[in-house]
Order: structure tokens, then C-alpha cells, then sequence
């Protein structure tokens, strides 16, 4: 172990001798409180994330009539693949993440400098060769899919700039890193607010002008580069000359044992999640808009309490590398005491409101992308109500059991998705997917109190069940109710029908949360999201 290994500064230096990395970890600076950190993170996610929903509420349809059903049904297909090549980084992002925030609770600017430095290297030449043999296989891959005949060449150029995309934003990922386990949320936020300006006018200028997939790849290029200019600048300030230097192979060695089984996981959670939209590609082309549509807005109801995913991770760390085992388990316990009540009324109450929802919203004379929706924010739901785990488990450098639970969960899901979508189509693969969370999740909970010596309390201890199962029944009948008597009538279909229903949803959520929070607490959340950042 080097001096740069993420534990106690000097722990290895002169004598050879290794340590644990963070069972003595020294004095952490003084911090603002845990829920001022949290909501200042979240805060700041959230306004990166909600804004760009709006708009795309309104984009959405706009852009599918715009294009066509055709052309968008490629678009989704091509951003999938995307995310399965972005996915083969070598497990470098998480576990840089983790690095990166124990070197950050010891305030330790020149380790952070040189793993910064190393990993851009190793990311620069694994990208030349994962993104150089995906950009010439373009055609191939694209030609793989029968929807995609439709603009062969445009889907081609498309993933070929997806690819480019691809390295640059492995690259910036770091700059991100350091800048979020810094507590430092803002610039990024405004980078992704800025960035999603460009792509919505450069969207809306494709679809008015019949740019079709060109265009839409000239729109993702310029996005792409005006966020680099804004992250990478602001993250040099966290980082010092001295460190301008490759770490030793003792610390890479470590670091690897540990990324590889986090890359690996990631590649499998990805399979879970985004595999379905694969093998609709292929197998069940013809409702790829459907279903694409129906999952992306299940996958935006799952982003928006996953802005507070990245300061939760960054806060468990830090607290791992100021703190120690014992005094991080404490925080995270609280972390996940608040994190799983949200969830479990947000899924509970979503579930139905996306059901009826998107299908007002897209008005395609079809059920499909109200049905996908509500399937798949189900599935979601039992992921996230693990992610506190999750992070701990990572986080003590148990990457491992994570990674089983991923592996029964990906095999379980394909082992199910042919059989099911040959048979029911779209919808079979998203109830494979929901039966492979359950059956894993159950595994993960058995595992995580068995083999983690620092245990935190399972999740589905902390839940209100009672107050889960009467928001997800009064949900379902508010909405009900919504896209029967006001949908299509009072209010027409599209991005206001969308609205109405969920506005019809949310004093359910909100008696909900006052039950299970508390109004105290959650006016000082709020107080904390709104006041003073810090």
C-alpha cells in the first residue's frame, strides 16, 4: 500500500507495512449537519433535472409527431446502445468515486491530482479502442435492428457522434467526480441546465426544419462541449501541481481489484434496466415508440429521488475515510432511514399516476406506454429501496456482493425476457425485469446482514408499510378518476392531461409524507434546500 492509498495519511510510508484504510482515521474538518449537506447536494441535482423535465413534457410529444414514430423509435434504440458502450470504462468512474471521496474527507488535494491523472491516461487508451471498434462496427449495429432500415445512414452517423460523445464524457466524469465528492454541486448542475438549453433548441430546430438524425447528432455534439467547458475548469481548482504525477502500481492494483467487480456490476444493472429496449429492437420493432416512451418517463420518475443518490454516496464516503466504520455506519443508518420512507411513498403513489398518466400524455391510441411505465417504476422502486446498501457495501470495499446480486438478477431477467416477450411482447420483458428485482433484492438484503462485519439496519425495516399501501390504493383511485372524467374532456390529451393527473396524485403524497416524516422535519429539509448554500 502506497501513501496514496485511501486511508490514513503516511499509514505505509517508510516502514512497508499496510493498514486498514480507514480504521483510524484522522480528525475530520468540521462539517455543515448531515441534512444541510444532503439537501444542498439534492438541491441542487433536483433544479438540474426538474427544469429539463418541464420542457420535455412538453418536447416530447412534439418531438415524436415531429419526426415520426419511426425515426424516434431509432433515436431511443441508438441512445441504449450508447449507454452499453459508455458502460466499459474498466469500473474507473465508481470507483474513482470512491477514492475521490475518501481522499476527500481527509482534505488530501494530491492524491486526488495524481489517481486523477492516472485514470484520465487509462481512460483516454481504453476509449480509443472500445469507441474506435464501436465506431467502425456502426453500420453493423445498426443494421442489426430492423426498425433502423427506416434512415440507416442518419441512425450510422448518429451513434458514430453517440461513440465520440461517449469518450468525452468518460473523461469529464472525473472532473465531476472531484467537484461532487467536494460537496460541489452547483457548477455542474448549471452545466447540465445550460446543456439541456442547446439540446432542446437544437432539437426544435431539427424537427421544424426536416434535419432528422443529423440533426439530432449536431444538437448532442454542441451539448456536449459547452458542459466540458463548464466542469472541467471549475474542478482544476480542486486539485494542486504536485500531484501532476502517476500513482505507484501498488495503489492501481488495489484500485482495480476493487473497479473490476464494480464494472462488471454496472454493466449487469445496465443489462437490467436497458437490456428490454434491446431486445424490443429486435424482436418486437413495431413497439419500440411504445415502449421506449413508457420506460424513459418511468426512468425520469426514478431520476428525480436519485438526485440525491450522488450527496448521499459522497457524504457515506467521506464519512468512511473521516470517521471510520463505526461512526460512518451511523450516518448512513439515518441516510437510509429517510431515503427508503421517501421512496417507498413515491413509488407507491407513481406507480398508478404514470399508469394513466403517460398514456394521456402520448395519446397513441394504445395502453402499452401507461402499462411499460408503470411496470418498470415498479422494478425501480425495489432497486432503489437497496441503494443505501448498496453504497455501504461499496463503500467498506465489498464491491463483491453487490456484484452477485447483479449477476442473479441479469440472468434471471434474460432467462425470462424470451420466453415472456415472444409471447406477450413489450410488456413481457418489463415483468421479467420486475420479477428479477424482487427475487435479487431478497438475496442482496440475506447477504448484506450476513457478510458486511459493519452492518447497517435492512431497509424494508424502516418502511411504513401501512401508510405505503394507503397511498399506492388512494393514488390509484385519484388518477383513476383524473384520465376518466378529466382527461380528453375538460383537459385534452397531451402535456396538460399529463399534468392534471399528476396534480391529482400529489396531496396524496403530500399526507403521506407528513405521516411518515414529520411536518418538522420536512419543513427543515425544505428550509435546507432553500436557504443558504454553503
Amino acid at each position: 500500500m502506497s501513501d496514496l492509498t485511501p486511508g490514513v495519511a503516511g499509514s505505509a510510508i517508510g516502514d512497508g507495512t499496510s493498514r486498514d484504510p480507514v480504521a483510524t482515521p484522522p480528525v475530520p474538518p468540521a462539517q455543515p449537519s448531515l441534512l444541510r449537506r444532503l439537501a444542498h447536494g439534492t438541491g441542487w441535482q433536483a433544479l438540474s433535472q426538474t427544469l429539463p423535465l418541464v420542457f420535455n413534457i412538453a418536447l416530447t410529444p412534439f418531438i415524436i409527431h415531429g419526426l415520426g414514430v419511426g425515426l424516434y423509435g431509432i433515436f431511443l434504440l441508438v441512445s441504449v446502445i450508447q449507454q452499453f458502450i459508455s458502460s466499459v470504462d474498466g469500473g474507473i468512474g465508481p470507483g474513482a468515486r470512491r477514492y475521490f471521496g475518501i481522499y476527500a474527507g481527509r482534505d488530501d488535494r494530491t492524491s486526488t491530482t495524481s489517481l486523477l491523472v492516472t485514470l484520465l491516461v487509462l481512460i483516454a487508451a481504453s476509449s480509443l479502442v472500445v469507441c474506435g471498434v464501436a465506431f467502425w462496427a456502426a453500420p453493423e449495429i445498426v443494421a442489426f435492428f430492423p426498425g433502423a432500415a427506416q434512415d440507416h445512414e442518419g441512425a450510422t452517423f448518429l451513434l458514430r457522434v453517440m461513440v465520440v460523445i461517449v469518450a468525452v464524457a468518460q473523461a469529464r466524469s472525473l472532473f465531476t467526480q472531484v467537484l461532487w465528492t467536494a460537496n460541489k454541486f452547483q457548477l455542474q448542475a448549471c452545466g447540465d441546465l445550460l446543456g439541456f438549453f442547446v439540446y432542446a433548441v437544437g432539437m426544435v430546430i431539427t424537427v421544424v426544419n426536416g434535419f432528422g438524425l443529423f440533426g439530432i447528432g449536431l444538437t448532442l455534439i454542441a451539448q456536449q462541449v459547452l458542459s466540458t467547458l463548464i466542469v472541467v475548469p471549475a474542478a482544476l481548482f480542486r486539485l494542486n501541481r504536485a500531484g501532476v504525477r502517476f500513482v505507484p502500481r501498488s495503489l492501481l492494483k488495489e484500485f482495480f481489484g476493487f473497479a473490476w467487480k464494480v464494472q462488471l456490476s454496472g454493466i449487469l444493472s445496465l443489462i437490467a434496466q436497458q437490456g428490454d429496449a434491446i431486445f424490443v429492437g429486435r424482436f418486437a420493432a413495431p413497439q419500440m415508440t411504445a415502449f421506449g416512451t413508457g420506460a424513459s418517463f418511468a426512468a425520469t420518475l426514478r431520476g428525480m429521488p436519485m438526485n440525491a443518490s450522488t450527496p448521499m454516496e459522497a457524504n457515506i464516503i467521506r464519512a468512511l475515510g473521516g470517521l471510520g466504520p463505526e461512526g460512518a455506519a451511523e450516518e448512513a443508518a439515518k441516510i437510509q432511514r429517510v431515503w427508503v420512507r421517501l421512496i417507498a411513498g413515491w413509488i407507491a403513489v407513481g406507480v398508478p399516476a404514470a399508469g394513466f398518466g403517460v398514456n394521456a400524455w402520448l395519446h397513441l391510441g394504445t395502453d402499452l406506454p401507461g402499462q411499460v411505465a408503470a411496470v418498470v417504476l415498479l422494478a425501480y422502486g425495489v432497486s432503489l429501496m437497496l441503494l443505501i446498501q448498496r453504497f455501504w457495501i461499496n463503500a467498506l470495499g465489498r464491491s463483491g456482493l453487490t456484484l452477485s446480486h447483479d449477476i442473479i438478477s441479469t440472468v434471471l431477467n434474460l432467462g425470462l425476457t424470451i420466453p415472456l416477450i415472444l409471447s406477450f411482447g413489450a410488456l413481457g420483458t418489463v415483468t421479467a425485469t420486475l420479477i428479477a428485482a424482487v427475487v435479487a433484492a431478497v438475496y442482496l438484503t440475506v447477504i448484506g446482514q450476513r457478510r458486511v462485519q459493519v452492518r447497517i439496519p435492512t431497509p424494508w425495516s424502516q418502511v411504513s408499510w401501512l401508510w405505503v399501501v394507503g397511498a399506492g390504493v388512494a393514488s390509484a383511485a385519484v388518477t383513476w378518476a383524473a384520465s376518466r372524467f378529466l382527461t380528453g374532456s375538460i383537459v385534452p390529451f397531451g402535456p396538460l392531461a399529463l399534468l392534471a393527473i399528476g396534480f391529482s396524485a400529489a396531496p396524496v403524497l403530500l399526507v403521506y409524507l407528513i405521516q411518515v416524516i414529520g411536518i418538522g422535519r420536512a419543513r427543515e429539509l425544505l428550509g435546507s434546500i432553500l436557504g443558504r448554500r454553503r
